[in-house]
C-alpha cells in the first residue's frame, strides 16, 4: 500500500449513523412503547456518539424502573446523573424530539445502529488480531484461534442480536410436532443409521456432544466410522480428525463398509475393489490426521472445514478424545480432560453440528462382559458432565466362532432428551462393519 492510500485509510471515517441515532432516541422520546422494540437489540455501546449513549442508558434506567420515557422524564434522569449538560442539554432533547416525525420505523433504524456498531468492532478485532500478529506470539495455532474467536462472536453477535418471545418458540414446536406427524418414520435429527440407536435419541441433535466409549478392540472406531458413511452416503457433510489412524487407514476402512472384501486382502493389495473407491469418492468427507493434535488447532480446523465444506458440515468425529491436548500446562490430566470437553461442547454449539467424540473406558470398566458404568469413562468425570448422549460398547465374555459376526452389546447410559436403554448390533471383524439384527439374511441395514 502506497503511503498516500495508507493516509486515505486512516482519514475514513469510523462507520456510523448519526441519523440513524437520533431517529432511535428521538422515538423514545415520543412513543413510550418504543423502548420495548429496541431494548433487547440495542446497547448503549452501540451508539457511536458518546452524548447518545448517555441518553440511551437514561432510558433503560427509566426502563427498568418502570417509569415513562419522555422529554421531561430523560430530562430529570440526566440531570440527576449530572450529565445533561454533556449531552446538549434540553435544547438537544428537544432537537432529538424534532427530528423524528414518527417512531414507526424505530426498529430499522435501530438495526441500522446495530450494524455500524458491528463494524467498528470488526475493526477493533482486525486491529487487535493484527496486534497480536506483531508480537509474534510463541505459540501461532494459540493466535489463530484466538482471532477466530473474535471474528465468530461477532457473527454470533449479529445473528442472536435479538431476544425471541416464547410465541416464536412454541410456533416452532408447533411446526416440528406436525412434520413428524406426517413423517412418523423418520427420525428428527440426524439419523446414525443405526435404528437400535436411533430408537433413544431420534438422530443426533446439531449442537450436540456425543461421546461413544468402549474399551480397546471393541469397535469404538469402526461404529463411528460407520455413522459418519452414514451420513455422507445421505449428503450431510462430515469431519474426521484421526489420532490414532492415519489416513490411508481411515480410507481401508471405508473401503471395507463398501465392499464384502476383507480389510486385509484390501491393505495388501491383493484385491482391488473399484466400484467400492468409485462409490467413496464423492462422498463429502474431509479427514485430518493429525496425531497428538491440541484441541484450539481443532476448533480452527473444524471452523475451516465449515467455511470450506459446500453443503456445511453436519457432524465431527474425534477418535479419541483421550489422544487430544490443550497445548497449556494443565495441574493434572482430569484438568485437561475438562478443558477439553468443554471446548468440543462449545464447539459443536458454535458450529451447529454434532460432535461425536470416541473416549476410553477406564480398566474399570473390565472385559467380563459387563455393562459399563459412566463412572468408568477413561480420567475425567467431565466426559460425563459435557456430553448431551453418552454411548456404551461392550462384549460378552463367551467367545464367538471364527468367521461369524460378534454380538456387540450396547446402552444408551446418558440422553438428555430422552430415554435410556440397551440395544445389540454385530460386527464382522474382517470388514469391520456393524449391522443390525435383520430378516434379510443377516445383511446390514
Amino acid at each position: 500500500m502506497t503511503p498516500t492510500n495508507l493516509e486515505q485509510a486512516a482519514e475514513r471515517a469510523t462507520p456510523h449513523d448519526l441519523a440513524a441515532e437520533q431517529r432511535v432516541l428521538g422515538a423514545l422520546l415520543i412513543d413510550r412503547d418504543a423502548i420495548f422494540k429496541v431494548a433487547d437489540l440495542l446497547r448503549a455501546e452501540d451508539f457511536y456518539q458518546a452524548k447518545h449513549q448517555r441518553v440511551y442508558r437514561a432510558a433503560l434506567a427509566l426502563l427498568e424502573r418502570r417509569e415513562r420515557i419522555d422529554p421531561l422524564t430523560m430530562q430529570v434522569e440526566l440531570a440527576r446523573n449530572e450529565v445533561l449538560d454533556q449531552v446538549g442539554g434540553a435544547v438537544y432533547l428537544r432537537e432529538l424530539v424534532a427530528t423524528t416525525p414518527t417512531a414507526v420505523d424505530v426498529e430499522r433504524h435501530a438495526r441500522v445502529v446495530r450494524d455500524r456498531s458491528l463494524l467498528r468492532r470488526l475493526l477493533n478485532a482486525a486491529k487487535d488480531i493484527a496486534a497480536d500478529a506483531y508480537d509474534e506470539p510463541a505459540d501461532v495455532t494459540l493466535a489463530l484461534d484466538r482471532a477466530e474467536q473474535r471474528i465468530f462472536s461477532l457473527r454470533d453477535d449479529a445473528i442472536n442480536a435479538q431476544l425471541r418471545h416464547i410465541q416464536v418458540a412454541l410456533m416452532q414446536n408447533y411446526d416440528h410436532i406436525t412434520e413428524r406427524m406426517e413423517h412418523p418414520f423418520e427420525v428428527s435429527g440426524i439419523p446414525s443409521g443405526f435404528r437400535e440407536i436411533d430408537a433413544y435419541t431420534e438422530g443426533f441433535t446439531r449442537g450436540d456432544l456425543v461421546i461413544l466409549a468402549a474399551r480397546p478392540s471393541v469397535g469404538k472406531t469402526s461404529l463411528g466410522l460407520a455413522i459418519a458413511h452414514h451420513l455422507a452416503k445421505r449428503g450431510t457433510g462430515v469431519l474426521i480428525f484421526s489420532l490414532e489412524m492415519d489416513t490411508k487407514q481411515i480410507v481401508a476402512r471405508f473401503l471395507g463398509l463398501n465392499s464384502r472384501t476383507d480389510l486385509l486382502a484390501l491393505r495388501t493389495g491383493n484385491i482391488r475393489d473399484t466400484e467400492a473407491a468409485s462409490a467413496l469418492a464423492g462422498l463429502p468427507i474431509l479427514i485430518d490426521d493429525t496425531p497428538g493434535i491440541s484441541i484450539m488447532e481443532l476448533r480452527t480446523k473444524a471452523r475451516r472445514a465449515i467455511a470450506q465444506a459446500p453443503g456445511g458440515l453436519g457432524i465431527i468425529l474425534v477418535d479419541y478424545v483421550q489422544l487430544i491436548r490443550t497445548g497449556e500446562h494443565e495441574e493434572n490430566r482430569v484438568q485437561e480432560l475438562a478443558t477439553i470437553t468443554r471446548n468440543l461442547k462449545s464447539l459443536a454449539r458454535e458450529l451447529d453440528v454434532t460432535i461425536v467424540a470416541l473416549s476410553q473406558l477406564s480398566r474399570a470398566a473390565g472385559d467380563a462382559g459387563n455393562e459399563p458404568k459412566l463412572s468408568t469413562l477413561r480420567e475425567s468425570g467431565s466426559l460425563e458432565q459435557d456430553s448431551d448422549v453418552v454411548l456404551m460398547l461392550w462384549k460378552d465374555k463367551d467367545e464367538t466362532p471364527p468367521g461369524a459376526p460378534r454380538l456387540i452389546r450396547g446402552s444408551i447410559a446418558k440422553n438428555r432428551n430422552g430415554p435410556t436403554g440397551r440395544f445389540e448390533l454385530y460386527f464382522e471383524a474382517e470388514q469391520a462393519r456393524f449391522f443390525s439384527r435383520s430378516d434379510d439374511e443377516g445383511m446390514p441395514v
